[in-house]
């Protein structure tokens, strides 16, 4: 691919990207609180509540345990919630892809511009949360400055493998199997490497842990892409 090549591609991608945030702005807040909502109630409910009978947890109050989870917790509701529901609606009820497709733009673009679309809204929820739980005093270290990065990263991988479950959906409600099947293998799910990332960093442990949990992340996020182009191309082009 030369160089005009790759602009023009780049420039199909954030033609789409544009198109997804100029529709998001109009609710922003609304959707951000939506995505603050479930995190905060559940770090209340659960560490204040349940935190109170279990004391500390690996020398740290239940509160700052959970803290780093919530955190990446909101990242991966955003991306999936934005990859199967938001992606899904743009391809069936509204017919909004087989538009853009009508397009110069390709499938690859227009796969790459909605795992990015998620990855922002992963990063905005995920910065939303990190915010609260630094005012409430739950951070240890500067480290925790390197969280919006994790939690972009989560949004590339979760974006990814919703897409890949909305490009084989029949419908709407397939979507609930994947939500129920991501916590029946919490044992190979990313969220448990995110979750360990982000707990090294709000705790300023820099060392080889996690930089493998990071490594698994980065390679688990390149692997939905092609599958996903391939199955978008495959249920768009006729």
């Amino acid at each position: 691919m030369n160089g005009a090549q790759t602009v023009s591609r780049l420039g199909g991608v954030f033609a789409v990207l544009r198109r997804n945030l100029r529709v998001w702005r109009r609710f922003f807040w609304a959707s951000t609180a939506a995505d603050l909502a479930g995190p905060m109630l559940c770090l209340a409910a659960i560490g204040y509540g349940l935190g109170e009978l279990l004391g500390e947890v690996d020398g740290m109050s239940y509160m700052r345990f959970l803290a780093p989870g919530m955190v990446v917790l909101a990242c991966m509701f955003a991306a999936s919630v934005e990859g199967t529901h938001g992606a899904y609606t743009r391809l069936k009820p509204q017919g909004l892809f087989d538009g853009i497709l009508a397009t110069p733009i390709d499938p690859a673009e227009l796969v790459l511009a909605e795992i990015l679309f998620a990855a922002i809204k992963a990063l905005v929820a995920g910065c939303a949360v990190l915010g609260v739980v630094a005012v409430l005093g739950l951070t240890d270290s500067l480290a925790v400055l390197a969280v919006p990065l994790l939690c972009a990263l989560c949004g590339v991988l979760f974006g990814g493998l919703a897409l890949l479950v909305s490009a084989l959906s029949p419908s709407h409600a397939l979507f609930g199997y994947y939500f129920t099947w991501m916590q029946t293998m919490a044992w190979l799910n990313p969220l448990t490497h995110a979750a360990s990332a982000a707990q090294a960093l709000f705790a300023g442990r820099l060392d080889l842990n996690l930089l493998m949990n990071v490594t698994w992340l980065v390679v688990a996020a390149t692997l939905p892409f092609w599958p996903a182009v391939y199955l978008f191309k495959r249920r768009l082009i006729k």
